[in-house]
């Protein structure tokens, strides 16, 4: 299962890859992420386009869903607590409270 979206192109990722982040820590690569996106995960991308360097891939969602992932990120810095769904809802015009309180 998917639980990380990239900030920039929208691209699914493992969460599980943040502790495998060469030269940082789980928190280090979670901050990294937020910014950067899917490069962070990239060693490759990185030595060729520069360390710290963003995502420029092609983006795979819409403007709408790519909102909600941003949104995400800024709730919070801890990345277990990033609720892409009901960010993409309230982003997408699918939002619905009383869904979020069935789930509780």
């Amino acid at each position: 299962m998917f639980d990380l979206y990239c900030a920039h192109c929208g691209e699914p990722w493992e969460h599980d890859m943040l502790h495998d982040v060469e030269g940082m820590d789980y928190m280090q690569a979670a901050g990294a992420f937020q910014v950067q996106g899917c490069t962070v995960f990239q060693i490759l991308r990185q030595r060729i386009q520069g360390k710290g360097s963003v995502c420029k891939a092609e983006r795979v969602v819409s403007d709408d869903e790519l909102a909600g992932i941003n949104a995400a990120h800024e709730m919070s810095e801890y990345p277990e607590e990033w609720d892409y769904d009901m960010a993409r809802d309230i982003f997408t015009g699918e939002f619905n409270i009383n869904a979020i309180f069935r789930r509780l």
